[in-house]
């Protein structure tokens, strides 16, 4: 059970140290309202105690952890690549020019549930393709890109053509005046709702996708499916994230269910590959669930949180999109029950 799961973790690793309630998001691998329920059930039985704003376990803790033959939790991540299996070190290069891209890129807006990951981890995702060979002369089609990739992609030279379909105007006349800056001619961008089909001119045109979809079983299926649209066929790739902090494995499970039946395998999945670089003061300020539900009063969050998920898909088989034809959601493609830190208006 998840919260079987959760009261293990949260022992383990409170025996070594205390952490805030910020921290212990980022180390459990299950769902928020899980991992708040249950931490509520350990503070009740007197399991846990919140003092100056970490957690950390009582004698009875301690006690009911040495039963369960638990020790202390040391990390055994890689130091260097922090378990994204890339080290970006020889590309040190790309990192620096995609640094000095972003600069004065458009502001998060929680109307499309926009969140930046960290540049390095943009520039990660970009090596990981190209160490799987999905890069190189290849077109490549983005849905959704407020993370850059597009340019990260663009300033690597490795592609062949890169189109970008995105919803929010600001972001796509930043990537345009960027690649006009750059000289490069290599570059698409479309101004596109998901919620439409993708333009028929589009169609079977592209070797890899990547996207950042929405995390309502809805929204995931949709942004898959239109992008299975594009797609050439078999053998073709794509790559998305999936959190564990707004996806119960219950979710996963439907995820990769329908990742089956569009005829993808999934060759690949890095844990915690992004981190987002939220804004701190929404969390508190826009009464995000995962700050007003706590089971504890909490301040600003004092550390990047959310994590997600780095999934690489291939196409065993002609791929088929599970959705056609417009949709006619509306907040319901952003937000379900475990939307927790997705604005809910």
């Amino acid at each position: 059970m998840a919260k079987a799961r959760v009261r293990h973790l949260t022992l383990r690793i409170l025996l070594a140290k205390p952490l805030s309630y910020w921290q212990l998001l980022k180390h459990i691998d299950v769902d928020i309202p899980t991992t708040q329920a249950v931490l509520k059930e350990l503070l009740e039985e007197g399991i846990l105690e919140y003092q100056n704003d970490v957690f950390l376990l009582t004698s009875k803790g301690k006690e009911e952890a040495k039963k369960l033959g638990l020790i202390s939790f040391s990390s055994l991540k890689c130091p260097y690549c922090q378990g994204k299996t890339i080290n970006i070190a020889t590309f040190k290069h790309l990192l620096n020019v995609f640094e000095e891209l972003i600069t004065g890129r458009p502001k998060a807006i929680s109307e499309y549930d926009q969140g930046y990951v960290m540049p390095t981890d943009t520039v990660a995702r970009v090596l990981f393709m190209y160490e799987l060979g999905d890069i190189e002369g290849k077109h490549i089609f983005l849905l959704g890109d407020d993370d850059l990739t597009s340019l990260a992609l663009l300033a690597s030279g490795w592609p062949k053509q890169v189109t970008v379909l995105e919803i929010d105007e600001r972001i796509l006349n930043f990537i345009e005046q960027k690649a006009i800056s750059k000289g490069w001619t290599n570059l698409n961008v479309i101004h596109y709702d998901a919620r439409y089909p993708i333009p028929e001119k589009l169609r079977n045109r592209f070797d890899v996708f990547l996207t950042d979809p929405v995390e309502t079983v809805g929204g995931l299926r949709l942004f898959l499916s239109r992008c299975v649209e594009a797609l050439k066929g078999k053998d073709s790739v794509g790559y998305f994230g999936l959190t564990h902090l707004e996806a119960s494995r219950r979710k996963w499970h439907q995820v990769q269910r329908d990742i089956l039946n569009m005829g993808f395998t999934i060759t690949d999945i890095i844990r915690n590959f992004h981190t987002y670089l939220l804004e701190r003061d929404d969390i508190l300020n826009l009464q995000l669930r995962v700050a007003k539900e706590a089971p504890v009063k909490v301040e600003r969050p004092e550390i990047d949180f959310y994590t997600s998920n780095l999934f690489r898909i291939y196409a065993a088989e002609s791929p088929r999109p599970l959705v056609e034809g417009k949709v006619d959601w509306k907040r319901e493609l952003y937000y379900d029950e475990e939307a927790y830190v997705t604005c809910p208006y």
